[in-house]
């Protein structure tokens, strides 16, 4: 009876794994529907996606039983799966999708406010230089041409 109960134990356990296994598609659907580049390089994410299942189920059944594979670990996480895609997954992906939006619309802001201080620096930067320039060159040239002048003056009128 004891060993009956385990297993039934590790049973339910393992359809936490096919839970988690729910939970990292509805990830990738998410990522999915909101990136363009995800589906056009869909390739290289669906060998991660399925790396990631992996590591999952290995992880799950090691911390279970140790590599000690059963049948019924198949069918946990199968159930676990369908279990959580049935129920909440909708919800999920829904919530998923908002917080994925929100994201990048602050990332998105983020990077305008950034360009925007650095549109703004780049043209006191700028300013700054050109004050320096008239500065030192405009502003002697004008002295010594007001200095031209009054020599002028003063040898026009003798």
């Amino acid at each position: 009876m004891k060993f009956f109960i385990e297993d039934v134990n590790i049973f339910y356990l393992t359809l936490y794994g096919g839970i988690a296994i729910g939970l990292i598609f509805d990830l990738y659907r998410a990522l999915r529907s909101n990136f363009k580049i995800v589906r056009k390089i869909s390739l290289v994410f669906d060998v991660i996606f399925w790396f990631l299942i992996t590591i999952v189920i290995f992880t799950t059944i090691n911390l279970l039983e140790k590599f000690d594979l059963r049948y019924y670990h198949f069918v946990a996480l199968f159930l676990g799966f369908i279990l959580y895609y049935n129920t909440i997954s909708k919800y999920i992906l829904i919530t998923f999708n908002k917080i994925i939006s929100f994201i990048t619309s602050l990332f998105k802001k983020t990077v305008h406010y950034i360009v925007a201080f650095l549109n703004n620096l780049y043209y006191i930067i700028i300013y700054s230089i050109h004050l320096l320039f008239d500065i030192i060159c405009y502003i002697p040239s004008i002295l010594l041409s007001n200095k031209r002048k009054r020599k002028n003056k003063k040898g026009v009128g003798v």
